[in-house]
């Protein structure tokens, strides 16, 4: 139950930030990516000592629209955090992320004629949401590390998916 409410804090402080530069963005822009951002206490999951930091990257992409481009993100922090919201109409849609780090989350709904999606992930703890809508699905997810969750949610006339999951 622990591990849950630290998921719960750790999501609502990645919410707090992506709100705190949305009037930043419009639909179908990239906010800035928060590479390097310093943390104690509440990041720590409950560590008060100053001198202890973290590296956190957390990126929201948003998109609509027939002609979307594909979205790739590369995170190398402590924790990394992104999500991806494509809605392509009757157009194509791709996504590529790769995280490296301790704790990796990642987010993608899609909607679009065809939806592409390729998640790569290494580190202790990983974990991946996909949910793809469109006349054809496509997702990669690859996750290297001890604790490795993975979901998979694709309604679609031809669905293609491949996991492959290892442990350190």
């Amino acid at each position: 139950m622990r591990l849950r409410y630290g998921k719960q804090l750790l999501a609502l402080s990645a919410l707090l930030v992506a709100i705190s530069v949305a009037s930043d963005a419009s639909a179908g822009s990239r906010p800035s990516r928060f590479a390097g951002f310093q943390g104690g206490g509440l990041m720590q999951g409950g560590v008060t000592d100053p001198s202890v930091s973290i590296e956190v990257s957390i990126e929201t992409v948003v998109e609509f629209g027939n002609n979307a481009k594909p979205v790739t993100i590369v995170e190398n922090s402590s924790i990394n955090i992104a999500r991806v919201i494509q809605f392509g109409g009757t157009g194509t849609v791709d996504a590529t992320i790769v995280q490296n780090g301790t704790r990796n989350y990642v987010d993608v709904i899609q909607v679009g004629g065809t939806t592409n999606a390729a998640i790569g992930q290494s580190g202790v703890n990983n974990i991946a949401d996909i949910t793809q809508v469109g006349n054809s699905t496509n997702a990669l997810l690859l996750q290297i590390g001890d604790m490795n969750t993975g979901t998979v949610q694709q309604f679609g006339r031809f669905n293609w998916l491949s996991i492959f999951q290892f442990g350190r």
